[in-house]
């Protein structure tokens, strides 16, 4: 059985981090770093995001550039990649970017998130 093709994305600082502990959000990339994202996720089918980045991040996880949606969608590929988040709790605000804009998103959670994801 083939197995998917796996390709882990992030901005790490020269010392090492990923982020640090205070609440304004940690800009590590610059205009060349979006445009080689914008280009990942152009040729992804889904883009995998954890609870604790959609709280403070509020990312939107889009294909910004409008030539490259529309080459996914000349492809037969939707204009932007499948958004899953993963969530042990749920308690997420369904008002965020990431489940406002774009394409599909897909919840994975515990079978509570799962009822507590319904209410909302």
């Amino acid at each position: 059985m083939p197995r998917p093709y796996v390709l882990l994305s992030a901005a790490v600082s020269l010392d090492g981090c990923l982020d640090d502990t205070g609440p304004a959000r940690l800009l590590l990339s610059g205009p060349e770093d979006f445009a080689q994202v914008d280009a990942v996720r152009a040729d992804s089918d889904a883009i995998l995001v954890g609870a604790g980045t959609l709280r403070s991040d509020r990312p939107r996880l889009l294909v910004n550039s409008a030539r490259r949606r529309a080459e996914r969608v000349a492809a037969g590929r939707p204009a932007y990649p499948l958004k899953v988040a993963v969530s042990g709790s749920a308690d997420l605000d369904p008002g965020d970017p990431f489940w406002t804009t774009g394409g599909e998103r897909l919840l994975y959670t515990t079978d509570e998130g799962a009822r507590l994801a319904r209410t909302r």
